[in-house]
């Protein structure tokens, strides 16, 4: 490889500044159209697979209520 073909292929990975700022535009406009809230995520695992999410909800709430100290009250009177 001689010095002509290393400038080309440097050139190649390093765009000029107009050509990455609209690379930049179309990353982040697409970025943005995907953004979803969180509520929208958790309903469409619902609406795919409605064992898992209910799972996952389960144990959070499991998770949740024996990590408190209400919950660490409820299971020494328990046990």
């Amino acid at each position: 490889m001689n010095d002509a073909e290393l400038i080309a292929t440097w050139s190649l990975l390093e765009p000029q500044a107009r050509r990455r700022a609209r690379i930049e535009t179309r990353v982040f406009d697409r970025l943005e159209a995907s953004e979803t809230s969180l509520l929208g995520e958790w309903l469409g695992l619902l609406k795919v697979e409605p064992l898992a999410g209910l799972a996952y909800v389960s144990v959070g709430a499991l998770s949740l209520f024996l990590l408190t100290p209400l919950g660490w009250l409820v299971s020494l009177v328990l046990s």
